[in-house]
């Protein structure tokens, strides 16, 4: 609404204004009024920034417990030996790495919580740059970037000593990087392979992003090359990846892909079956081993996956209250909507960044069917 306010000004300044002394001054003022509504937009947005992070903060506290012991004990095994206690962990390193340097340092954990809350801020900031070039109208990156801002299962990882906040922050700052991305060049190139070895280097699934990277990057930039060319890049792209992903499938340590199908998993961790009667390869942990599992247990998978799908995108618990679900419903449900509805229309219009952001949430999908 005041994007088209400020639309209607500037072609009537433009327009219908002779006095150019008037016309001069008029234009001042409006720059001046339209420079300080913006100023109020960002300022609101900083200050819900501020109180959703300081609320948080002052609830949880640093997290050092749960799944950050893990992560504290390796970086102290690492200092000790200069090495992972299994392969695993390396899929993990960056979390790792930095609580090393902290622990070395002796300066605490709460330079891990602003590194983590100054990432959080550079991603806010590209979030809002994205969705300001996705949606074409600065007032709906404002309403986006508040939703962002206030998503608070998003938002509460920042004083975890967990992968979480890096992981999402990394994720935001580098889609906001290559779809906004004009021209493939030596210096983007390297840039996209960085990000893509930090984001696989801090969470595992960090690799499904080079799917995503590749197709979008051939879609987008390689359009006119040669049938044969875009067959070879097509070809060495998906054999890359597979390569990629059987290779951290087989990393060992305390993974066991054929877990979850054991205790069937629903959400991760809670066992619904002791042992489960399943046929599995001796070394399950690959891409050949989950689907000899897919292929020989199809109405456990097709069961299994019904529920996980459910628990996916449903986000709602049977041990959460009736409030906290339907807060959950009433925030995320709308989305989905708009989804939908903002697919089919940027898929009109041949936008090949829906491909890209459409192909991340499906391959995390099918992630969350095979862990």
């Amino acid at each position: 609404m005041f994007t088209y306010f400020f639309n209607i000004i500037d072609m009537f300044c433009k327009v219908f204004l002779e006095d150019r002394a008037f016309k001069f001054q008029l234009m001042k003022f409006y720059n001046n009024l339209k420079l300080t509504f913006l100023k109020k937009k960002f300022i609101f947005l900083s200050l819900a920034l501020i109180l959703v992070q300081g609320v948080l903060i002052w609830q949880n506290g640093i997290v050092t417990g749960l799944e950050a012991e893990k992560y504290i004990t390796e970086a102290n095994y690492f200092l000790q030996f200069g090495k992972m206690s299994t392969n695993n962990y390396y899929l993990y390193s960056t979390q790792i790495f930095l609580i090393a340097a902290v622990i070395k340092l002796k300066v605490g954990f709460v330079v891990i919580v602003i590194i983590q809350l100054l990432l959080n801020l550079f991603a806010t900031i590209m979030f809002y740059r994205l969705a300001t070039w996705f949606l074409k109208r600065q007032s709906l990156g404002i309403i986006a970037t508040f939703f962002f801002v206030i998503n608070i299962p998003y938002q509460v990882y920042n004083s975890f000593l967990f992968t979480e906040s890096i992981f999402y922050s990394l994720t935001i700052i580098y889609t906001s990087y290559i779809l906004r991305l004009k021209i493939l060049s030596s210096k983007s190139i390297s840039v996209i392979i960085m990000f893509l070895a930090l984001l696989a280097f801090t969470r595992p699934t960090g690799i499904l992003f080079l799917a995503a990277t590749a197709l979008y990057i051939f879609l987008h930039f390689l359009n006119r090359l040669s049938l044969l060319y875009k067959t070879l890049i097509i070809a060495g792209s998906a054999m890359l990846f597979l390569i990629a992903i059987n290779t951290m499938l087989q990393v060992g340590g305390s993974l066991d892909f054929m877990l979850p199908f054991k205790k069937e998993n629903i959400i991760c961790g809670v066992n619904t079956n002791s042992n489960a009667d399943i046929k599995i390869m001796e070394k399950g942990n690959s891409l050949s081993g989950l689907l000899y599992y897919i292929f020989n247990n199809e109405q456990q998978f097709l069961r299994l996956s019904k529920l996980k799908t459910v628990s996916f995108f449903g986000m709602t618990r049977s041990y959460y209250s009736s409030f906290h679900n339907i807060f959950l419903i009433v925030f995320f449900y709308p989305f989905y909507i708009f989804t939908i509805f903002g697919i089919l229309k940027k898929s009109k219009q041949n936008h090949t960044s829906v491909l890209y952001l459409a192909i991340v949430i499906l391959l995390y999908w099918i992630t969350t069917l095979l862990t």
